[in-house]
Parts: C-alpha cells; structure tokens; sequence
C-alpha cells in the first residue's frame, strides 16, 4: 500500500534536494521507500507498507521527517536573506548571527506546527506531492516569517554585543581599582544571595551604581544590591557558596550569571563548606 508519494526537482531547488537524505532515512522498518526518476527528470520518492493497520502513524512519521527537511530550508532561507541584506557584518559576527537564526528556528515551536498542519492539509487530499510545488504555493509565508526571525536575532546579537562591551569596561574598572578585599563570600542563605567578608561579617551597601539589566538580548531580574557590593568592594576573589540555590530562584540564578560574567577568572565555587552546611 502506498502511504505517499514525494517529488523534488534539483534544479528547482538545490538545499531541497542536498538534504533529501533526511525524508529517505526513516527507523521504521515497516516503511519501504523507492526512490526514482520521472519523466522530467524529478527524484520521485515513495513510501509504502504492507501494514495497513498502522497507516496513521506511518503517515504522522512521515510528516515529521518532511516538518524537519523544511525547517532545514528555512535556515537556509534565513542564511541567504542575512547574507544578501546584512552584508556588512564580517565573518566571525555572520557566523554568530547565523547560528542565533538556526537556534531561534530550532525552537520556534509555532513555525514547525504551521508547517506540519499546511502539509498535512496536502496530504488528505492527494498522496502524491510535488514538494517545490507545496513550497512555492502553500509556504508563500516563509519569505515573510525569514524577514522577522533574522531582524530579531540581528537585535539580539546587537544587544548581546553592547551588554559583553559593558561587562569588558566594568571588569577592566574592577582589574585597575586597589583591592581592599583579598576573599569575599557570597552565600545563598534564607532564601536569597548575601555577602560576607572573609570573616563571614555581613556586608551591605547604600548607593546609586546602576548595572544594564540586559544580557543575551533578555530583561533579567537580578539582584542589583549584590552586584553593587562586589563592584564597590571590588575583591581579589570571590568564593560562591551557592549549592544549596534554588533551582526556581531565577533572581538568584541570574545574580550568579552576572558575577560570572562581570568577575571572570575570580569566582570560585565551593562545592560544600562547613558555611554551608550551617545554612
């Protein structure tokens, strides 16, 4: 029995065809798969099975494998409108944009679904389908959704890029600064972060010190007081105590990223403590 019957053209469409091997290997060995030419010179691929009690879940196996050869082109898709729109990024910023589109695709759960149902819809009216056809007329949407995802991950590189530069000048600010402080703890005790000199005396801080609350092109929620003490303290190292943080505490969770990333090559992490122990 023929489950469906696919077919793509080369010409018609290079990067469809370069990764036809993701529609041709399926781990179901009650799957056969033909694969010919037409008349017109097209690859014809054909799914059949003698099973037809599980034709359902042969056929949704199937889409599956189709969701993801068009989530490929999409990349691609979003890869040669970068390219031929944003030409001025060099090499290394192309790279990282480009992967940033791959990710923001990858978990664009909403894209995948839309795909998935408009190739679905195909295929309850007809088992053979022309596969450059489907894109050209039913995917129209592509173009629109490519233009979208590669300004969003532009704004977020572009975001990601002015947060390190900041991050760069306030560790440079904190390396020149004389250190008063060799050690100081951060611990997470009644349920939040707290400072302690190496005397495990409590240390607390009045100012105005702002830190961007942008990192990664995301609004964080962080603990600012924390992040000003160790700024204003600006110690030699600092020992975080922090096996015992909750996992939901995303405050927390996001002060700790902050401190990495502002006090490179000074965080140590304590694995267990007699301090922690008593917490």
């Amino acid at each position: 029995m023929e489950l469906l019957s696919l077919e793509l053209s080369e010409s018609e469409n290079e990067e469809i065809f370069n990764n036809i091997k993701i529609i041709t290997n399926i781990d179901e060995s009650d799957i056969n798969i033909e694969i010919s030419s037409t008349i017109e010179r097209n690859i014809k691929v054909k799914y059949l099975t003698d099973r037809e009690i599980n034709k359902r879940k042969y056929s949704e196996k199937i889409i599956g494998r189709v969701t993801k050869l068009l989530i490929e082109y999409t990349k691609y898709e979003s890869g040669l409108y970068l390219k031929e729109n944003y030409f001025y990024f060099d090499e290394e910023e192309f790279e990282e944009i480009k992967e940033t589109i791959k990710e923001e695709i990858e978990n664009d759960i909403k894209i995948q679904l839309i795909i998935k149902n408009k190739f679905k819809e195909v295929m309850e009216s007809s088992r053979t389908i022309n596969l450059n056809g489907f894109i050209k007329f039913r995917l129209k949407f592509i173009s629109l959704y490519v233009t979208q995802i590669v300004e969003k991950s532009i704004d977020n590189y572009l975001m990601k890029k002015e947060y390190l530069d900041f991050i760069n000048i306030i560790r440079y600010i904190t390396d020149v600064e004389d250190k008063s402080y060799d050690l100081v703890n951060v611990i997470y005790n009644n349920h939040k972060l707290q400072v302690y000199d190496s005397n495990m005396k409590k240390m607390t801080y009045i100012g105005n010190m702002e830190v961007s609350q942008e990192l990664d092109g995301k609004t964080l929620n962080y603990d600012e007081v924390i992040i000003n003490i160790l700024l204003t303290k600006s110690p030699k190292k600092i020992r975080l105590h922090a096996v015992k943080v909750d996992k939901e505490d995303l405050e927390s969770q996001n002060t700790i990223d902050v401190i990495k990333r502002i006090f490179e090559g000074k965080v140590e992490l304590c694995i267990g403590c007699k301090f922690c122990q008593l917490i």
